[in-house]
């Protein structure tokens, strides 16, 4: 997520759970994080149980959107995980 994304979703206390709970899966995906870490993020913004897309409705965003911003990012780990 980028710095502007909190000030396109407001202020909100429910948007800046979503932004919080979304940059610290993004945290979890770097190389240094814990594998458990990794495999749970890498889980979460595949969509395996629609959480990413509850969580986006929430506040307005288009979870396809975070996809593809977090495939652009770290297309190692997410690339992987969906060949399994």
């Amino acid at each position: 997520m980028t710095g502007d994304a909190h000030h396109t979703l407001g202020e909100s206390p429910e948007s800046a759970f979503v932004v919080a709970i979304l940059h610290q899966a993004m945290v979890d995906l770097r190389a240094t994080a814990p594998a458990q870490e990794r495999e749970a993020s890498c889980a979460f913004f595949s969509n395996q149980r629609r959480h990413l897309e509850m969580l986006c409705d929430l506040v307005g965003l288009d979870h396809e959107d975070v996809q593809q911003a977090v495939q652009r990012q770290y297309p190692e780990w997410l690339a992987s995980h969906d060949r399994q």
